[in-house]
């Protein structure tokens, strides 16, 4: 799957399409550091921002060998990517509408991130 991280208008840096992507396909999977919930309270009070809940217990920091996965981006409103958690594995995967080429891929990070 072709993707590119560039400047986002959202925030930051973002990741993009950089072909057609299907509604269904399994897009990138989030890949980080696996660390405690301690930890991870830890890290997101010193200021870390890429660390994803993968069960009780279980955290992923995307920022510590991580990949492209970390740059994706919140949108309440029109998501285009929703999260699969799989056999201890996170994915992004296109949304119902799919996603063009050179869309932001896109998701919703729940109200504990953005009330």
């Amino acid at each position: 799957m072709k993707l590119v991280v560039k400047k986002s208008s959202l925030h930051g840096k973002g990741l993009f399409a950089g072909e057609d992507i299907p509604w269904g396909t399994k897009i990138i999977e989030y890949q980080g550091e696996r660390i405690s919930d301690l930890l991870a309270e830890q890290r997101i009070a010193g200021g870390a921002d890429c660390i994803f809940e993968l069960g009780e217990d279980q955290n992923l920091d995307g920022a510590v060998n991580g990949n492209e996965a970390r740059y994706a981006n919140h949108a309440r409103a029109n998501p285009n990517c929703f999260i699969l958690r799989e056999n201890g594995q996170i994915w992004i995967v296109a949304g119902i509408e799919g996603i063009k080429k050179g869309d932001e891929l896109t998701f919703d990070y729940g109200s504990d991130f953005y009330p």
